[in-house]
């Protein structure tokens, strides 16, 4: 819809959800279940390794994104020593984990810890024959974090980039490092217990963190969200990247025990955030006629994914200039899910009697919550409908007064306010109390906008502390209160 532009536009700021605080993230939002981690200890020269492979393979094929696993071969066990000519799996970062008494007494392949918990006491290996059992405990268990991978790697200069996001959905004490490995499949030797070439799987090649992760946080609250990017160089290396994958998960620092973690390919994403798109951005309301029939906005899906829509605001909730409402409703029921490509219509009404022209818009917001974020369709009513009927019957427009922008502020506030006509009025803040801190404006202005300009300082000059304060207009028809906030 095209719309003229007047000189005398106001625009009213939206302030979105902490989650919209990163215009793009790779980790779903919503609660979700824990994630198991399996990092297996096994090598060339053990003769029962195969069997461990086996059962690990069929793990990972029945939970497709719930189990990942890394395949370590520590340098401390003659399990682990390559046959001559065959390359060395070997690698250092793996040896303490294997060695440390944190580990457990016993040391046997194959083995696995199973998010590193403490099965039996004292021991955190744990046999083949007990990975399923334990694995599907921990996937049964609530995740207060959920954890997202981008991963991209460019051929002509070796380096892979991977980001990786962490968004927790439920407050927790403590603090919490990050593991990111990267391990390399379709790695071809000798293998002790099989016959001819043997080919490994997710054996671990690197780590981009220290040996026990790196810092993440420190008591995280729900909602908050933590990204980290990491760079590889492969040109020293040479890693067939082709065949490399990702695994990265979250430590509890106290339990010592992995709250969850995600892995995928190198130049895969685990997750993209799906997009919600209204394909009307502002609904003008120019008539009276389109306040009485309504207007449509659609909420489209735009990804590849269905989305759940969890809520929508059916009116405005503020009090103000504009009352409109959803029609009817419920238009759905909640959570509603949008499959890709689906969408669904809102119709918003607009409630008001008319008066005469005035080249002005007056702004509200509809908040539309999905599970990614919150989203806002702008109501812009032309403010030649904004009226109010007199006593007598006669038909007399509002005064319009404006949010304070910036709000909150530390130096100073803009307010505007709008006149049908000729007015004697007051515009003074006062703070909670009811005490008057500053006289803005006092006297007779003439028809249209006006602006003032509070700087925080009362009527002596002095600036006055922080806090919530407000600012309210008096006329002889109206008396409109606004409230904002002062901060140092």
């Amino acid at each position: 819809m095209k719309c003229k532009i007047y000189p005398q536009l106001i625009m009213l700021v939206m302030v979105c959800l902490s989650v919209q605080l990163f215009s793009q993230h790779y980790v779903p939002l919503e609660p979700m279940d824990k994630n198991v981690i399996y990092e297996e200890f096994t090598g060339v020269k053990c003769p029962n390794c195969p069997a461990g492979h086996t059962t690990m393979a069929q793990i990972l094929a029945d939970n497709p994104g719930r189990a990942f696993a890394v395949a370590y071969h520590p340098f401390n066990s003659s399990y682990t020593l390559p046959y001559t000519g065959d390359p060395d799996f070997r690698r250092h970062y793996a040896d303490s984990l294997y060695m440390s008494p944190w580990c457990g007494t016993s040391r046997y392949m194959p083995s696995s810890f199973v998010a590193r918990r403490l099965w039996t006491p004292g021991e955190r290996l744990t046999g083949r024959s007990d990975w399923t059992a334990f694995g599907n405990t921990i996937m049964n268990e609530p995740s207060p974090l959920n954890v997202g991978m981008a991963t991209k790697y460019d051929p002509a200069s070796q380096l892979l980039t991977v980001t990786v996001d962490v968004y927790y959905t439920a407050p927790v004490t403590g603090t919490y490092n990050l593991m990111v490995t990267l391990a390399e499949n379709n790695l071809q030797s000798q293998q002790s217990g099989a016959t001819g070439t043997y080919t490994h799987k997710h054996t671990f090649r690197e780590a981009f963190v220290g040996q026990w992760g790196d810092f993440l946080c420190e008591n995280p609250q729900a909602g908050d969200f933590y990204t980290r990017q990491f760079t590889f160089n492969n040109s020293v290396t040479g890693y067939n990247m082709d065949n490399c994958e990702l695994l990265a998960f979250v430590l509890d620092n106290g339990s010592t025990e992995v709250v969850s973690g995600m892995g995928c390919d190198v130049g895969d994403t685990t997750y993209i955030t799906p997009d919600i798109e209204v394909s009307v951005d502002t609904l003008f309301f120019t008539t009276i006629n389109m306040c009485a029939d309504g207007l449509t906005a659609t909420i489209f899906n735009n990804s590849a994914l269905p989305v759940n829509l969890l809520d929508v605001q059916q009116v405005n909730l503020i009090p103000g200039n504009i009352s409109w409402f959803v029609d009817p409703w419920p238009f759905t029921s909640f959570p509603y899910t949008l499959d890709p490509a689906d969408s669904v219509n809102l119709k918003v009404h607009v409630m008001i009697p008319l008066d005469f022209p005035m080249l002005q818009y007056v702004y509200d917001s509809l908040k539309i919550t999905s599970e990614v974020e919150a989203h806002y369709l702008k109501i812009a009513v032309e403010s030649s409908l904004l009226t109010n009927i007199d006593e007598s019957g006669k038909s007399v427009s509002n005064v319009v007064l404006f949010n304070s922008a910036p709000n909150p502020f530390s130096t100073e506030t803009k307010i505007t306010f709008s006149l049908p006509e000729a007015s004697e009025l007051t515009l003074e803040v006062v703070n909670i109390s009811g005490q008057t801190i500053r006289n803005l404006a006092s006297g007779t202005l003439e028809t249209g906008v006006h602006n003032r300009v509070w700087n925080g300082t009362d009527m002596h000059g002095k600036l006055v502390p922080a806090g919530v304060y407000f600012y309210r207009l008096k006329t002889d028809r109206q008396v409109i209160t606004r409230r904002v906030v002062l901060i140092r």
